[in-house]
């Protein structure tokens, strides 16, 4: 089974495979943040504080849930988004844009949110396994 490999580089390695605007809202959420801190923030965000939704204030926490358990199905679960995985082996070492834009291609669509609004939150996921191995991250939790 192919597992995929998770550099591990620093986290300003891992943002510039994103666009300014995240890139600059990212590192403003990471001031005293962990990198998952800041990424359950950057999917938490609504937009302009001086708007309020549709439906009023809304609960963004089983969202997050849920992103993190797909995003844990894929690092560390050899039974789930095999395909995605083995397109990504045969690719063979992968850059970090590749990575980044093939797992949120592959939990967007299982969780039916765009892929270009999940990558900063994936950036920073596969930033933080990166640093602490893929097998301390799977066994953690």
């Amino acid at each position: 089974m192919a597992t995929i490999q998770i550099p591990d580089a620093d986290v300003a390695e891992w943002l510039g495979v994103l666009k300014p605007y995240q890139r600059n809202t990212l590192t403003a959420f990471l001031e005293g943040s962990t990198p998952e801190q800041a990424a359950e923030r950057w999917l938490g965000s609504t937009g302009s504080r001086n708007i309020i939704p549709f439906g009023g204030p809304q609960d963004t926490k089983p969202f997050w849930e849920r992103f993190k358990d797909e995003f844990r199905k894929f690092v560390c679960d050899e039974s789930t988004y095999v395909e995605e995985k083995k397109t990504l082996d045969t690719q063979g070492a992968v850059g970090k844009a590749v990575l980044v834009s093939a797992v949120s291609a592959a939990i967007g669509a299982t969780i039916g949110y765009s892929a270009t609004l999940l990558a900063p939150a994936v950036t920073l996921m596969l930033c933080a396994v990166g640093k602490m191995g893929r097998n301390a991250y799977c066994y953690a939790g």
